[in-house]
């Protein structure tokens, strides 16, 4: 059974800020598909208003309802900037958690190494301890063996 690793309060610290950062991260993630999908119902929206303004200056215009369509083509447009902008804030985010999460999975990776090179050193001891174990036990039976053929 190989010795408790001396740092494991540290691997299993880092291993949990890993588990936090990824759900932030996904957070995150889901946050920005939400704001691109509200971006693209917007430019869809948007669209349509067009379509429907373009319509309706056609033929005998309503210059009420022209009027209406052009406020709402304005307040879209809007608000698909305001979306934009988010979107750029979330993606910067999502970016800055994404290079946080490479780093806190390096230094998870880093004391995991370590881990298993400790754990190799000390099967290799172990392999030389139990070689030189077997040495003896041939050793002593030869020299049993002499003594008792002599």
């Amino acid at each position: 059974m190989p010795p408790k690793f001396s740092l494991q309060t540290v691997l299993d610290v880092r291993h949990s800020r890993v588990e936090a950062l990824e759900i932030e991260f996904g957070k995150l993630m889901q946050q920005c598909h939400q704001k691109q999908a509200l971006l693209e119902t917007l430019h869809i929206m948007r669209q349509k208003l067009l379509d429907s303004l373009q319509e309706q200056q056609r033929g005998e215009m309503d210059l009420v309802l022209v009027q209406h369509l052009r406020g709402n083509v304005t307040t879209v447009g809007q608000q698909i900037a305001n979306v934009q902008v988010e979107l750029k804030a979330l993606e910067a985010k999502l970016e800055a958690k994404r290079q946080e999460l490479v780093g806190a999975r390096q230094d998870e990776e880093t004391l995991d190494t370590l881990k298993e090179k400790e754990i190799e050193r000390y099967r290799l001891e172990e392999a030389q301890k139990e070689s030189s174990l077997q040495d003896d036990v041939y050793i002593a039976r030869t020299y049993h063996q002499r003594h008792m053929g002599a």
